[in-house]
């Protein structure tokens, strides 16, 4: 099962692909992983989650920054402090 924290992460995942309207399989096809991976992913109770390197693909696909995923407000924080922000969490 994964962590709320974690969960948090997935549903960001999510609510972007759903506003930019990509289905689980258009997500799958980018991360060169089957449709049912997503689907456990984005299942709470499932204990799949996404890797750095599939966050990081989906970021450059969606335009998002990768921190945005990790923190609710980084507006004018450095990466220093992003970083130390990270690791607290």
């Amino acid at each position: 099962m994964k962590s709320e924290y974690q969960n948090a992460i997935v549903n960001k995942i999510r609510a972007l692909r759903l506003k930019l309207n990509y289905s689980q399989l258009d997500l799958s096809s980018i991360l060169d992983v089957s449709p049912g991976q997503i689907g456990n992913i984005e299942t709470p109770s499932r204990p799949h989650k996404y890797t750095l390197t599939q966050l990081s693909i989906i970021c450059d696909e969606f335009k998002v920054p990768i921190e945005s995923l990790f923190l609710d407000d980084c507006g004018s924080m450095s990466t220093h402090e992003i970083v130390q922000r990270l690791i607290n969490c």
